[in-house]
């Protein structure tokens, strides 16, 4: 029976096999970016055992004797654990169900870590033991929804409110005091007890974003669920969870920079920072206490991801790569040791737009007065430059004469830009502009490549006519 499944697993990973950007190097998957499913996951999971030559180790939380290790409706919740090291670190994908694509990274990532793609992924088999949670949510994710049904687990049947209607549940509130209402909640809460973590990455979707005051999409961004500097975290462990909670997303963040594709910047939510204790990630910095089982306190720091809209390109694939690209980086920053020696204040160098409070679940809305300032997205000349030869060097065009013809026109920009001819990189950003439109026009780039390039030639041209008028007023 189990050979007959790994023949059905191996036949339809073998029709999705795509690549995968990882930091410094480019490799082959067998995940592909479609939407996987729950039975998928299992198939998947299972497969990765039997071909890791007992590096991977694929449990339910039932099998370690966890009553409450399931869902609602009754699915096994799936664990992966890998590497040999002393840290041990925890990383879960899709707590939302309609958040899909932290199942792929996760499982790209042990696919990786299988096969030792290259001497980081060596190095964090040797360092760190991990344990994947590809499907935190199992239930949301057969119904792509965000959060959880309640059942009464005696008569089989959905919890209904006042109103007649289903009582739902969003798992990443409910690691809060009064909370753990879904039965998975206390499952996951109890592993977490048992295995004392030391680090937590967790994996989510948003949606479509743009850089402030700009058209620049936004691919990515970082959060930290207790804002640094903010009314909770400061307080923990005499802020030693602020500091490693910024190394560990100045890390990603620097890794990222390579892949000019991708853009990055800080969560927020409108014009406010988090500070949400209820989630998976606060309640682990929490060291949260449920029922007295956590009565030494244990809690570790942690981070989340999120990825930007539903598509990239028109392609899911790149936005499963960032993922990649960016769990990598941590837990490559934690094996190496290079996390710890990040700057944690340098977090203030990644674009974020203008904050004025803290968005809370436990207190409102907590106003900063006064409100603090926007750091910007970095553009320049010589970005667009970097930008088109990236989007050359990954096939975004459809000929190498349609690059060249960018690459010639971003070098004369680059060069005015070097000379302080500023009133000439504003005429040649104009005629840069209107080539953009005519490959666009004629089938030559990408409408993702169009689009990004637009916006930051459109962008750099606002700031560079802001500055010849101050030149010239002064």
């Amino acid at each position: 029976m189990i050979q007959k499944r790994l023949f059905v697993l191996i036949t339809v990973l073998l029709l999705t096999i795509s690549s995968v950007g990882v930091a410094g190097a480019e490799s082959e998957s067998s995940i592909g970016s479609d939407v996987i499913r729950y039975d998928g996951m299992v198939e998947i999971l299972n497969g990765l055992e039997q071909q890791s030559d007992g590096k991977l180790e694929v449990f339910t939380l039932r099998d370690l004797g966890i009553e409450e290790g399931r869902s609602e409706t009754g699915k096994d919740l799936y664990v992966a654990k890998i590497g040999n090291g002393d840290k041990k670190v925890w990383v879960q994908g899709r707590i939302h169900g309609n958040e899909p694509y932290g199942t792929n990274a996760t499982l790209r990532l042990i696919e990786n870590l299988i096969e030792e793609k290259d001497a980081s992924y060596k190095e964090i088999m040797e360092e760190l033991t991990m344990y994947f949670i590809p499907m935190y949510n199992v239930d949301g994710a057969e119904r792509n929804q965000r959060g959880t049904i309640l059942y009464d687990h005696e008569t089989g049947e959905p919890k209904l409110d006042d109103g007649g209607r289903t009582t739902t549940v969003d798992l990443n509130r409910d690691w809060a005091e009064g909370g753990y209402a879904a039965i998975e909640s206390v499952g996951y809460y109890k592993f977490w007890t048992q295995i004392k973590p030391d680090l937590m990455m967790d994996i989510h979707h948003q949606g479509n974003k743009m850089f402030y005051g700009t058209d620049i999409p936004v691919t990515l961004s970082l959060g930290i669920s207790l804002a640094p500097g903010g009314p909770t975290i400061p307080n923990i462990k005499d802020g030693e969870y602020e500091d490693l909670t910024r190394q560990a997303m100045v890390t990603v963040y620097d890794a990222m920079k390579p892949y000019k594709e991708f853009t990055v910047d800080q969560y927020i939510t409108g014009s406010r920072v988090i500070d949400i204790r209820g989630g998976v990630s606060s309640g682990m910095m929490l060291g949260i206490n449920y029922e007295g089982l956590n009565p030494d306190g244990h809690s570790n720091p942690a981070v989340f991801l999120e990825t930007s809209g539903q598509f990239l390109d028109e392609e899911r694939e790149p936005l499963v790569q960032q993922n990649v690209i960016a769990t990598h980086a941590f837990l490559s920053g934690l094996a190496s040791g290079e996390l710890y020696n990040a700057d944690p204040q340098r977090w203030n160098e990644v674009p974020i737009r203008p904050i004025d409070g803290y968005n809370t679940d436990y207190a409102g809305i907590i106003p900063i007065n006064p409100s603090l300032p926007e750091t910007p997205p970095s553009v320049s000349a010589s970005h667009i430059k970097a930008l088109v030869e990236r989007y050359e060097e990954i096939g975004k065009f459809a000929n190498a004469s349609a690059a060249k013809d960018l690459k010639v026109h971003a070098t004369a920009l680059s060069h005015y830009e070097a000379t302080a001819q500023l009133d000439k990189v504003v005429k040649h950003l104009n005629s840069f502009k209107q080539l953009l439109d005519y490959q666009q026009s004629n089938n030559l780039i990408t409408n993702g490549t169009h689009q990004m390039l637009k916006a930051n030639t459109d962008y750099l041209t606002e700031l560079l006519e802001q500055q010849l008028v101050v030149d010239k007023a002064s």
